[in-house]
């Protein structure tokens, strides 16, 4: 007789911005590292939105503590996946100015992340079950853009897509795609922002309700709310004032407040 095993579980965590100690309140709170901050979370899976540099006091330990978590994950059929946020991103781009890092320090990061990249350990989108992950959003006119060369527009097909668009932009170092757009209201020269620089008031805006069921971060917000009426669930809730994350199984998904 096969036992039963219990369904796999998604912790999603919003940005981290250096804020080493709440991450790691959060990590124990679901069940994804033991006391050493070794991976404990077995076959459940891990998404971080990205944006995990600059504020903070601790963005290094962030980083090195999820590079060690996802190798312990794999090893366990766990999965750590890590997006790319506008603050990774800057880096990428050799863009120091807003990474918080020294111009050495800043290089050796941006090497490090394209590394990563190229390895697929960092990735712009993922998708599970009906869900789409990138760290600020997918708007409406990208969602036309992405029509024009799928055959059929899924959370899946969208999330490979763009991945594939990204990786190339970074192997090339050319940022023409409008995934890296910057919107108008950020200085940009666009009205709506790509998945990266999208504020949550703008991507709202770009549609009634999203078509796909996505999952960003990037804007800040007071509280996870699971029904905006958008089908657009934002996670970023700012780690130094308050520690929640979201909880998905099978095709549910909660809010999980940590005291």
């Amino acid at each position: 007789m096969n036992e039963h095993r219990p369904q796999r579980q998604i912790i999603v965590v919003g940005d981290v911005h250096g804020q080493y100690d709440p991450f790691v309140h959060i990590l124990r709170h679901a069940g994804l590292v033991d006391g050493q901050l070794n991976w404990s979370g077995g076959r459940n899976r891990l998404v971080q939105m990205g944006d995990i540099f600059d504020r903070g006091p601790h963005p290094r330990q962030v980083d090195d503590l999820l590079d060690k978590l996802q190798k312990q994950a794999n090893a366990e059929q766990g999965e750590v996946i890590r997006l790319v946020g506008n603050h990774e991103l800057e880096l990428l781009m050799s863009n120091f100015l807003i990474s918080g890092f020294g111009k050495q320090e800043a290089k050796l990061v941006r090497d490090k992340l394209k590394r990563q990249v190229l390895d697929f350990e960092i990735r712009a989108a993922y998708a599970y079950k009906g869900f789409l992950f990138t760290h600020a959003g997918v708007t409406h006119k990208l969602m036309k853009i992405f029509k024009i060369q799928l055959d059929e527009l899924n959370e899946n097909n969208v999330a490979i897509l763009t991945n594939m668009i990204f990786r190339e932009a970074i192997k090339h170092e050319f940022f023409r795609h409008p995934i890296f757009n910057i919107s108008i209201h950020r200085s940009g020269t666009d009205r709506f922002g790509g998945i990266f620089w999208e504020d949550l008031d703008d991507l709202l805006a770009s549609c009634p309700r999203s078509e796909l069921r996505q999952v960003v971060g990037h804007t800040q917000v007071p509280e996870i709310v699971l029904d905006n009426g958008r089908n657009i669930i934002p996670v970023d809730v700012g780690l130094h004032r308050k520690m929640q994350y979201l909880n998905i199984v099978g095709e549910h998904a909660r809010a999980v407040t940590v005291q």
